[in-house]
């Protein structure tokens, strides 16, 4: 879905250091998302041009809202931080590829890095509501513990929560891999969203093990619709190239991990 949407800010509040919770509602939109996609929102400024893509957390269809948890990187996301209750957003929604649950899986890893976890909650709750008897283990890996989210939302979905910092001051000190080792659960599926290097070692995990692996690369982006080949990734053909060049902005951002070339 590529409409122009019109939403109305009902909350955009402090949750972490430099991150945001934003509410918007889009009854019809919200009814339309699928875990794993993402909105790109106009910032309003008439210099900026271009919208922002943004995961989304979650999309409320009872209450007609999305919930979208961003961190401030730049002027873009720093004029989204002023948006005010009541005020009107314009932007594209919901775009991209989503997340795709296999027939008889039943036990999950849901991993998310930093930024990576907020699309990891709309997957959560997608399991828990369509999967009987699912068993959801999230991993979750910050900086440090001023720079962690969501756990507790995460604990509605989920039969277990792990959370890994760098600087060991919440959760265990390293990585989310480690807390993957660290529990070797018998999965039949891994999912994970972050940065590409946390990416790419989830995507060996993965391999090692046989275990399906599909994960949300993270990359910039401009139009959000295909158009001008900003957000391309390089992704495994059987020509003689042995690769070729992919959108993630609609052919994405969610691929099957063993169909990308990581460098």
């Amino acid at each position: 879905m590529r409409e122009m949407l019109y939403a109305t800010v009902l909350r955009n509040e402090p949750l972490a250091e430099d991150v945001y919770d934003l509410h918007l509602t889009a009854p019809k939109a919200v009814t339309q998302a699928k875990a794993g996609q993402f909105l790109s929102i106009y910032t309003g400024n008439a210099s900026m041009l271009l919208p922002r893509p943004l995961s989304i957390c979650e999309a409320n269809e009872p209450r007609g809202f999305f919930r979208v948890v961003y961190r401030v990187v730049g002027e873009g996301t720093r004029e989204i931080a002023a948006f005010k209750t009541g005020d009107k957003v314009r932007m594209l929604g919901p775009l991209g590829s989503s997340y795709h649950i296999e027939d008889g899986h039943k036990c999950f890893a849901l991993c998310g890095g930093g930024m990576g976890a907020p699309p990891m909650l709309a997957l959560a709750k997608k399991i828990r509501k369509e999967v009987e008897g699912a068993q959801v283990s999230v991993f979750l890996g910050f900086r440090s513990k001023q720079q962690a989210i969501l756990e507790e939302d995460f604990k509605n979905y989920a039969d277990n929560v792990f959370v890994a910092t760098d600087d060991g001051t919440q959760g265990i000190k390293g990585n989310i891999i480690d807390s993957l080792k660290s529990c070797e659960g018998d999965f039949d599926a891994i999912f994970g969203c972050g940065p590409q290097v946390m990416l790419k070692h989830l995507a060996k995990y993965a391999t090692e093990r046989n275990i399906p692996c599909h994960v949300s690369i993270e990359e910039h982006m401009a139009c959000s619709v295909g158009a001008c080949l900003a957000c391309v990734c390089k992704v495994v053909t059987d020509d003689e190239t042995g690769w070729t060049y992919k959108r993630v902005c609609n052919v994405g951002p969610v691929f099957n991990a063993k169909e990308l070339v990581w460098e």
